[in-house]
């Protein structure tokens, strides 16, 4: 790996595996943090549901309403801490389906220019002095000069399984495939989904588990230069 620091972009299909991938992606790669973008939106999506506040009426400059509602982030060993109000938010509460829909229609709603331009100071700070794996929606948008982007697909079957699992058969598995195809019409009608000549497509189907996962993408970019 060069001396200078990379960024790597990850976008991908609802439930493909993409930040548990991610985190360890970054035990494979020297000096490496992760930033979960889209976990930052849950956030503030979270705040705005905490609220009592309408989404309908929330759309507009969603950075104002994250100073607003006192929504804060940190990273800690490389993972994305959520604060609202100096309280630290729950893993399973910011991935909540309800969380989790709400963030794909107000993506759908929103201007996402003024997130997008926050997101980018976000990285440049931290791509001073780590290499960075920055994962969410509009990431060619958001960050167009990263080193490589990637996009994670895997098949319907497999994505509801493992929004299964993640949530303890608290919902069926009707349930959760209604959600996320809703879920991809939403992003395929934000726009999202975008490709490049940067982009690989890595198909996470096959992987029985997201250390198995890490190591197909570690491979995969180590196999086009990119680390």
């Amino acid at each position: 790996m060069e001396n200078q620091n990379i960024v790597i972009g990850v976008e991908g299909m609802v439930s493909s595996g993409k930040s548990s991938m991610c985190k360890e992606l970054i035990k494979l790669i020297p000096n490496c943090i992760y930033i979960d973008a889209g976990y930052i939106y849950r956030g503030i999506i979270l705040a705005i549901i905490k609220n009592g506040i309408d989404l309908n009426s929330a759309k507009g400059n969603i950075l104002e309403l994250m100073k607003k509602l006192d929504v804060e982030f940190n990273v800690e060993n490389g993972i994305t801490e959520i604060y609202i109000e100096g309280e630290k938010i729950k893993e399973e509460e910011v991935e909540s389906m309800q969380n989790s829909m709400g963030v794909s229609k107000m993506a759908n709603m929103s201007d996402n220019a003024p997130l997008y331009a926050f997101g980018r100071q976000i990285i440049e700070n931290y791509k001073k002095h780590f290499n960075v794996i920055c994962s969410g929606r509009g990431m060619l948008s958001m960050y167009p000069e990263m080193d490589s982007h990637l996009f994670l697909t895997a098949s319907l079957e497999t994505r509801i399984e493992r929004r299964y699992k993640q949530y303890n058969g608290q919902f069926s598995m009707e349930e959760i495939q209604k959600s996320i195809e809703e879920r991809d019409k939403l992003h395929e009608e934000s726009g999202f989904n975008k490709f490049n000549e940067k982009t690989i497509k890595v198909d996470l189907s096959d992987c029985k588990s997201p250390k198995e996962s890490a190591q197909k993408v570690y491979d995969i970019l180590k196999g086009n230069n990119v680390i």
